[in-house]
């Protein structure tokens, strides 16, 4: 599949900003103003900034989906697309780990968004607890979900559609840890 860069970063600026902002504002207690942020800031893994009334600011990455996705859903249920890799290595070059697994992402929730035709949902997720889920199962996640690379700009990157039922079972479970558990270090690249 063959995305079109320029195509995507429009939609997401333009046709979904409205929404998102709309979105975050209603979902996050307290919020006073959503703004969008700067190409420096966004390059950090960070699209809007949320500041509540007492002055603290939240960052959120948006990743929203286009119309049509659901023909897509294999488990009768939206599925989120966890990126693996942003940019796939390929002999001497090395890859760029994807946003779902980086440790210098600036944000502190993901918005999932879909069409209105695809579904009525939206999950505000918490990063650091989804990053620390996707890496713990992630061998199990690529073996049962499907995996696409997309294409553009002479680059590809690397995704699982994971069903956002299991996503959010291990996100829940990474926010109840029992003293003295270990976290396994599982590392993809």
């Amino acid at each position: 599949m063959i995305h079109d860069f320029d195509r995507k970063l429009a939609f997401s600026m333009g046709e979904r900003e409205d929404v998102d902002v709309d979105i975050i504002r209603q979902a996050i207690a307290g919020c006073v103003t959503v703004r969008k942020t700067d190409p420096e800031i966004d390059r950090l893994g960070v699209d809007y900034m949320a500041v509540l009334r007492g002055g603290t600011v939240i960052g959120i990455d948006a990743k929203a989906r286009e119309k049509g996705a659901s023909r897509f859903w294999k488990h009768g249920e939206p599925e989120l697309a966890l990126e693996t890799w942003s940019v796939v290595g390929a002999g001497r070059w090395k890859g760029k780990c994807g946003w779902t697994l980086s440790e210098s992402s600036r944000a502190d929730y993901i918005l999932f968004t879909f069409d209105a035709e695809d579904s009525d949902r939206f999950y505000l997720l918490p990063f650091h607890q989804l990053r620390t889920a996707f890496r713990r199962h992630y061998p199990t996640w690529a073996k049962r979900y499907q995996k696409k690379r997309q294409y553009s700009n002479g680059w590809e990157s690397e995704a699982i559609f994971v069903p956002v039922s299991v996503v959010l079972d291990a996100v829940t479970a990474e926010m109840s840890i029992t003293k003295g558990t270990k976290h396994d270090h599982y590392q993809t690249a």
